[in-house]
């Protein structure tokens, strides 16, 4: 079962309130002392207060702020910079510096160092974009700096104006509604904020405390998906009537972006095209020449799009368009060689996921198209970018957990994940008076890329040589071969340690995890090593074998040696077959990892006798 992501939705229209700021350059007898974090010990920097004041109009949004850090070691000197980008030929995007200072604490009396013309810069990033920034002067450790900025931005749709989280610890952060014109949602996609305003439908002042710093999360794909904040949503037709800009449901949103497809291929006859294109074998092969027939007559514009134009008189005529454009096309296509497809709505890694109870437009960031080929297999396709000869690979970023099916069908979203990807090394280990030579014959496909995988190997002796041998490429697969000698090893005995050992470790999530884990792409990791007992050793293991299991087996491991006469064989073998783990199933994936990482001091070892 897909499971809603915690959210509030609040709506309010024209209100003000007056609100007041903490004390410009008073300082606190605590923020004097403060010399760490409670909540996170070692953070070079600390945001003491930050202040907000907001105000929504039809243009976009003004937000007054004011911000009050401390400098807590000498890595927390970049800190003591601050950056803000605009585009200078918008009038309703700019940043309007107010005022800012270094306070410092010397022989018990309080330096203030206002900040000089000379500390501000204002340059072109690039095109019409400047970059305003500003560097504190007097900072040393235990410094407390303090600003005050007005952003003005033109973002009147949909935006995050005030991150309650960053990437340094905040004790106290606040934000203050002050005005708005028109009718917008308010959304809590974070459990904190969630937490103390649910049933606060009229506040207007939102502050939480003792925030950790972003930098603490791991194992998740986007930032945005953790951060503490509040998203803005505009509802209000206003401009923007009969446009999916103006519905606040998934089911109209659908119904919006299926009209809009359909007109943009009115008259477009698709069955002309699809008789250019050869038929395969079988549907995967169709589907790869249908690939090959766009990536070789059109171009992508590198735009991300739900949003199409007549098909006909753009995308077609001039050979170019966004991924929009593409996916329907393909689909039309595709219909007419009667393969099954479906188009959908995806977010990708990098813009954070699709929230599956309400639809924040800066997820609905692009088109994919799901393609059921032979044996009930489904392929999901971004028909822009998708190589015909890796069609099974998408690019890791597509696959967010969810994406949003444009089919009239009872439950539109669909979970997707990438295909899983396999890694077998077999290896050979010859053990002489002098030295050990190891013979490896890599093979891979997927996400796999053999310079990740270079060193792994159970022999843990100081390696003298690596020979790199051939390379091969065998259907989807990747082969290398390598040679790896050790000289002078230890003479009376071998120890063979686990290969997985660096795997778990970076698998590994904190016990106190409170947010989902996701990981990067399924795969199955296998290495088989021979062993050729030489005369005058023999082989000791201590109950070696496992087996362990988690997730109805989607995550499994084993380990097993065979002996045959003189020759051992050594399997480790890991398969991870699930990427996310929602909070409530984070104990078991942590018994699992912890129950293989006690296999690692099951060791072999081969000793002279």
């Amino acid at each position: 079962m897909i499971k809603k992501i915690l959210k509030i939705l609040l709506i309010f229209s024209f209100g003000i309130i007056y609100s007041q700021d903490f004390e410009w350059g008073k300082v606190s007898q605590e923020e004097i002392d403060l010399k760490s974090v409670s909540f996170e010990p070692g953070a070079d920097a600390v945001t003491l207060k930050e202040y907000g004041e907001l105000k929504i109009d039809y243009v976009g949004y003004e937000l007054e702020e004011h911000i009050r850090m401390k400098i807590l070691s000498s890595n927390g000197f970049p800190f003591a910079q601050k950056k803000w980008s605009y585009n200078s030929k918008n009038r309703f995007d700019k940043v309007i510096f107010r005022e800012a200072q270094t306070i410092n604490i010397v022989e018990g009396k309080t330096v203030i160092t206002p900040i000089d013309k000379k500390d501000i810069l204002v340059y072109n990033k690039s095109n019409d974009v400047e970059e305003l920034a500003i560097a504190f002067p007097n900072v040393n450790v235990g410094s407390i700096i303090e600003y005050k900025v007005k952003i003005i931005r033109p973002y009147n749709i949909y935006y995050s104006a005030w991150n309650f989280q960053n990437a340094i610890p905040t004790i106290f952060s606040k934000l203050k509604l002050k005005s708005a014109s028109g009718t917008y949602n308010l959304i809590f996609p974070t459990p904190m904020l969630a937490k103390k305003y649910r049933n606060k439908s009229k506040e207007r002042e939102w502050e939480i405390s003792n925030i950790p710093s972003y930098n603490k999360y791991h194992h998740i794909y986007s930032i945005s998906d953790n951060i503490e904040r509040i998203i803005f949503q505009y509802t209000s037709a206003k401009n923007f009537s009969g446009t999916y800009y103006s519905e606040n449901t998934w089911e109209g949103f659908r119904k919006l972006i299926n009209s809009k497809k359909e007109k943009s291929i009115e008259d477009l006859d698709f069955k002309e095209f699809a008789n250019k294109i050869p038929n395969g074998i079988n549907k995967l092969e169709t589907v790869k020449n249908c690939l090959k027939f766009l990536r070789d007559n059109y171009k992508w514009d590198e735009y991300y799009a739900t949003d199409t134009d007549r098909l006909k008189s753009n995308f077609l005529r001039i050979k170019k368009g966004n991924s929009a454009d593409f996916n329907i096309f393909l689909q039309g296509i595709l219909k007419e060689k009667k393969i099954n497809s479906q188009l959908a709505v995806n977010s990708l890694r990098s813009n954070g996921r699709i929230v599956v109870g309400y639809p924040i437009l800066s997820k609905l960031q692009t088109l994919v198209t799901i393609v059921s080929i032979d044996n009930l297999e489904k392929l999901m396709l971004d028909a822009a970018i998708s190589k015909p000869e890796d069609v099974h690979y998408l690019s890791k970023n597509y696959f967010n957990h969810l994406v949003y099916g444009l089919d009239n069908i009872d439950n539109n979203f669909i979970e997707v994940s990438p295909t899983l990807s396999e890694y077998v090394s077999q290896q050979e280990l010859e053990i002489k008076t002098d030295s050990l030579n190891l013979k490896i014959r890599d093979q891979y496909n997927g996400y796999f890329e053999l310079s990740d995988y270079n060193s792994q190997s159970a022999i843990k002796e100081p390696v003298i040589n690596i020979k790199q041998g051939d390379k091969k490429e065998l259907d989807e697969w990747k082969i290398n071969y390598r040679h790896i000698s050790v000289e002078k090893p230890n003479e009376t005995f071998v120890t063979l340690e686990n290969p997985f050992t660096d795997i778990i470790k970076n698998l590994s999530v904190e016990k106190e995890r409170d947010y989902p884990i996701e990981l990067d792409f399924p795969f199955l990791k296998t290495i088989q090593m021979k062993v050729k007992i030489p005369e005058g050793y023999k082989i000791e293991t201590n109950n070696f074998q496992e087996k362990i299991s988690s997730f109805n087996g989607n995550l499994q491991y084993v380990q097993e040696i065979q002996e045959k006469g003189e020759e051992s064989t050594i399997t480790w073998s890991l398969l991870i077959n699930k990427l996310i783990f929602d909070t409530s199933e984070i104990p078991e994936y942590n018994n699992f990892i912890n129950d293989v990482s006690n296999t690692f001091s099951k060791i072999i070892a081969l000793k002279k006798k």
